[in-house]
């Protein structure tokens, strides 16, 4: 373990600290909270009152963690492909989600690697989202079998993102890789159309154009279904009905040949995403390739460019500058990034603090999976942001790889190879009045 190791050294960082006034809390801890829950790589919890935490295993299985106890049977199992970075990659619950009289109040999604005996699109399993119901409102175990609702093809096992939220706007938002291939040498993450893995980033819409939706957010509104699949709704390639509708406001719309579920685009591997509960701004960890990790930030309303820079940047820094990068689109830098240094490798993105720990609030924690650092990233009050480490736990591939928030705000962290969930906790909540 090192210590000594701190966020400051991140040498592509040089937001300064002057005027940053929180600390964090002295018996602030993680205290274990569910433990052989498999391979753990999310946590999340509908907003029903129930207080119940839903735990997605890797290996196909989400639990249910009830009155402090985590329940012996399933909530549901999925068929996945799994091992490495694939299998069961996010879950989300509809906001209606357990809300007596109120529609679509039985369901919830998932994303997964599709089995290897599925159909697929490309030369590896689909990376896809579904849709699974309830029995009735309050149950503890789901039906069994879901609605395939979109695919995205995929080249390689790696890379998937499969992060999945609904947005304050009651949008599903879900994220995608650009494939795995190293350095996207066919482009996919910088194309918005559909794409042939021909090495060359620039034919963009030429050749056999296989992949598609690859390196990016996508943004559905999957409470309109039923229709016909226009030509520029990439993901229901083989669904029919629909299952989704495109917003009419997607950045997309209106334009010919471009896939309109994209949102944003320019991601490596956006493994972990999250909205902040208290501004709806979209939170994105963006697996670096060699170099650098980082963080990146989507600020609600904003009009900013939507490509965030792969593969032409790697954080702030140039990665490639030939082909469709010669003149690099605008594009949106990160908030937070670090470098390498000490075995870093992985980033996993988490969320920003908005639970009962007062001196927490409006704190954004995130971690690496290789090193097992936890950040702590605050506002410097210029603007900018900077970190430091909180916590330096024992490495090794895997460990701390997904974050999640309970119906109160407290918030969570997955140890994927030790099969545990943390929660955090400090008797600082005291300071919001509450006792």
């Amino acid at each position: 373990m090192r210590k000594t190791l701190i966020a400051a050294a991140m040498a592509m960082a040089a937001w300064p600290v002057a005027g940053m006034t929180q600390t964090l809390p002295a018996d602030l801890t993680l205290t274990p909270f569910a433990s052989g829950v498999g391979a753990p790589v999310a946590i999340r919890a509908p907003n029903d009152g129930s207080g119940r935490v839903f735990i997605v295993n890797q290996g196909g299985s989400i639990r249910v963690v009830k009155n402090g106890t985590l329940l012996p049977t399933a909530f549901v199992t999925v068929a996945v492909t799994a091992g490495g970075e694939s299998g069961l990659l996010g879950l989300a619950f509809h906001p209606n989600f357990g809300k007596v009289g109120q529609p679509h109040n039985d369901e919830f999604y998932v994303a997964y690697n599709r089995p290897s005996g599925d159909p697929r699109l490309g030369s590896a399993a689909d990376v896809a989202l579904a849709r699974y119901t309830v029995p009735s409102l309050g149950s503890d175990t789901a039906n069994p079998t879901g609605t395939l609702v979109l695919r995205v093809p995929d080249i390689a096992s790696n890379h998937n993102g499969g992060d999945i939220h609904f947005g304050p706007d009651g949008y599903l938002y879900m994220s995608t890789g650009d494939g795995g291939t190293q350095g996207d040498p066919h482009g996919f993450a910088m194309c918005l159309w559909k794409k042939a893995a021909d090495s060359t980033p620039a034919n963009c819409g030429s050749g056999t154009p296989t992949y598609f939706l690859m390196g990016k957010i996508l943004r559905v509104d999957v409470d309109t279904r039923g229709g016909t699949a226009t030509a520029d709704m990439c993901g229901s390639n083989g669904i029919s009905p629909t299952q989704y509708a495109i917003p009419a406001d997607n950045p997309h719309v209106g334009t010919n040949n471009t896939c309109d579920e994209t949102w944003l685009h320019g991601f490596r591997n956006p493994w972990r995403t999250s909205f902040d509960r208290a501004t709806g701004d979209y939170w994105i960890g963006d697996v670096g390739q060699g170099n650098v990790e980082e963080i990146d930030v989507r600020v609600a309303g904003s009009t900013e460019p939507t490509f965030y820079g792969w593969r032409c940047r790697e954080g702030s820094s140039t990665y490639n500058s030939s082909n469709v990068c010669a003149t690099p689109p605008a594009n949106v830098p990160p908030v937070l990034e670090y470098t390498h240094a000490g075995g870093r490798c992985a980033v996993t993105g988490g969320f920003r603090f908005r639970g009962p720990i007062a001196p927490l609030n409006g704190m954004y924690f995130y971690s690496d999976s290789c090193t097992s650092e936890i950040w702590a990233g605050k506002p410097n009050g210029a603007g900018g942001w900077t970190s430091t480490v909180w916590r330096n736990d024992t490495d090794g591939y895997g460990t701390y790889s997904g974050f999640g928030e309970d119906e109160a705000g407290n918030l969570y962290v997955a140890h994927t190879s030790d099969g545990i969930v943390y929660k955090f906790t400090s008797d600082r909540i005291f300071d919001n009045g509450f006792d």
